[in-house]
């Protein structure tokens, strides 16, 4: 794809974006200006996109540089590296003072810290969004749920892959590295998925789809858990905070190491990419800002390189090309780029039984789902999620991925030298509703009520947070079918952001990975030459 842009308006973009750019970082330099560094492909955030284009660049024999705003974080058999779920410190929580985990009545006052989870509020938008904040990513504290997107709803959304390609080529090549399973039959028959086995239970009672998630996980590190072989994790309530036995099969022990035996990438962290500008002679120059362990900054330095890829996440990503845009460094970035945002249609609820106990050991890995895209309000697909808190509460809690058509859209502020997200409640009318029958089907069949008294405030649905956000660059419409961004040769976004708002009834991580190998095959063939 050919630029449009012509030299002399390169200049005069490039003049605006450097005064811009020592503006608005003269305030929060403290140390001295790192030397520049040039390098051939820079990659802008370490997910399942970055992971995905980081390793196959390196294997093609290009230097890469990874950057990563979070920290690294290493599984250690001899200490906790990642915090305790109940009793949580500053490793949890990204630059928070006090925790705001999802799904609990029970938060804590904890140190600032650069932790693994971060929760994004916006003043414009009701919604909040859950992300990934260390080395990996969104995959060190997702659920690792990795199930296929559903081909009922595939070609609506995706009519530029054929779906037989993903289950035949791109599936597989990522769970050649990423390495899922379904959950094996003796581990699900054990106690500590009695509310999984009931839950399915109650989904065939009320004549819905019983489904098996893939997981990216070690089933055989959490049956030595089980048996007493390995130091409890899964079966200790540790997932949203990171794994402290490794039994999750996060991006940081597969595809990066991957990546890095090559000896072609090098990885970065505490580097915050904070806006872009393309040089005259179509290099892009990218300017970081180096940060601390308490997420001050140290100083910033300069990269420059022929071929960028922004996958920093959905927020991540929007944050740095709508300020470019903003700044005149990437001018030319079409009017599609920040729109055809969505929540994958989010909503949680809890089910209280009367009558059934659900475990008061339970596996905090989801393995199974309820397929219920018969709803008469839209499809839907409910994740059976535990709820481990170590006593029987005779509670199942239900994540829904609901497809729902509306779409929000990110602006950037200059006042705040940020983005706000504009999405209002009205717009999950159509998912609320969709749970509502789908949990009043559950309890007409089994016996149940809506839980309205502990949690989502007593409104009974929790869907004012996101784990799942998706969109801002996508797919043929801000960028080619292999994430080219319109109108710039070289520049590439390959994570969330790709996506429709929507990855058709599934978890997306998957998904997006499978589509970034898909992407890099092509990049590499056709853009390095």
């Amino acid at each position: 794809m050919k630029s449009k842009i012509s030299r002399r308006k390169f200049l005069t973009v490039s003049a605006v974006a450097g005064i811009a750019s020592s503006v608005s970082l003269s305030s929060c330099k403290k140390g001295t200006v790192s030397p520049s560094g040039d390098v051939e492909a820079l990659v802008i955030g370490s997910g399942f996109g970055g992971s995905v284009a980081a390793l196959r660049l390196s294997q093609a024999g290009i230097k890469t540089v990874m950057l990563e705003m979070g920290k690294q974080y290493t599984v250690s058999p001899i200490q906790n590296v990642f915090t305790e779920t109940l009793t949580p410190d500053g490793r949890a929580f990204w630059l928070k003072k006090r925790t705001v985990a999802p799904v609990t009545i029970f938060q804590f006052d904890i140190k600032k810290y650069v932790g693994v989870l971060d929760r994004v509020d916006f003043s414009t938008s009701y919604m909040k969004i859950y992300r990934g904040t260390c080395l990996g990513g969104g995959s060190v504290v997702y659920g690792a749920m990795l199930p296929f997107a559903r081909p009922e709803l595939w070609d609506e959304y995706f009519p530029f892959v054929s779906y037989s390609d993903m289950l035949s080529k791109w599936y597989p090549k990522v769970k050649s590295v990423l390495n899922f399973n379904q959950v094996p039959e003796e581990l699900l028959n054990s106690e500590v998925y009695r509310y999984a086995r009931l839950g399915l239970k109650h989904c065939e009672k009320a004549g819905m789809e019983k489904v098996f998630l893939n997981a990216g996980v070690d089933f055989n590190i959490i049956n030595g858990e089980l048996n007493g072989t390995e130091k409890k994790s899964a079966l200790g309530g540790e997932l949203l905070y990171g794994s402290n036995n490794g039994y999750k099969n996060s991006l940081d022990r597969n595809y990066i190491p991957a990546a890095v035996s090559t000896g072609n990438l090098t990885i970065e962290t505490l580097h915050k990419a904070d806006h872009i500008r393309q040089l005259p002679d179509g290099r892009y120059e990218v300017t970081v800002l180096k940060i601390n362990e308490e997420g001050e900054t140290e100083y910033y330095k300069t990269y420059t390189c022929k071929h960028l890829f922004v996958n920093a996440g959905v927020v991540g990503t929007m944050q740095i090309l709508l300020k470019s845009k903003h700044l005149g460094g990437l001018q030319y970035l079409n009017d599609e780029v920040g729109k055809n945002w969505g929540n994958n249609g989010n909503v949680m609820a809890m089910r209280t039984l009367l009558n059934e106990d659900t475990g008061n050991a339970q596996c905090i890995v989801p393995v199974t789902a309820y397929g219920n895209l018969d709803n008469p309000e839209t499809p839907l697909l409910a994740e059976q999620a535990p709820f481990p808190f170590g006593l029987e509460l005779r509670q199942l809690l239900t994540l829904a991925i609901t497809k729902n058509p509306e779409r929000g859209y990110f602006k950037y502020n200059p006042a705040t030298e940020d983005i706000d997200l504009y999405f209002n409640q009205s717009q999950m009318d159509i998912s609320r509703r969709a749970m509502a029958n789908f949990i009043d089907r559950l309890n007409n069949a089994n016996g149940g009520v809506l839980d309205r008294t502990f949690y989502f405030n007593g409104k009974g649905y929790g869907d004012d947070f996101t784990y799942h956000p998706l969109g801002g660059a996508v797919l043929g419409l801000a960028s080619d079918y292999y994430g080219r961004l319109q109108n710039y040769k070289n520049l590439y976004c390959l994570d969330g952001s790709m996506m429709p708002g929507f990855s058709c009834c599934a978890n997306p991580s998957l998904t997006i990975a499978a589509l970034a190998e898909r992407a890099m095959e092509n990049i590499i063939a056709e853009d390095f030459n």
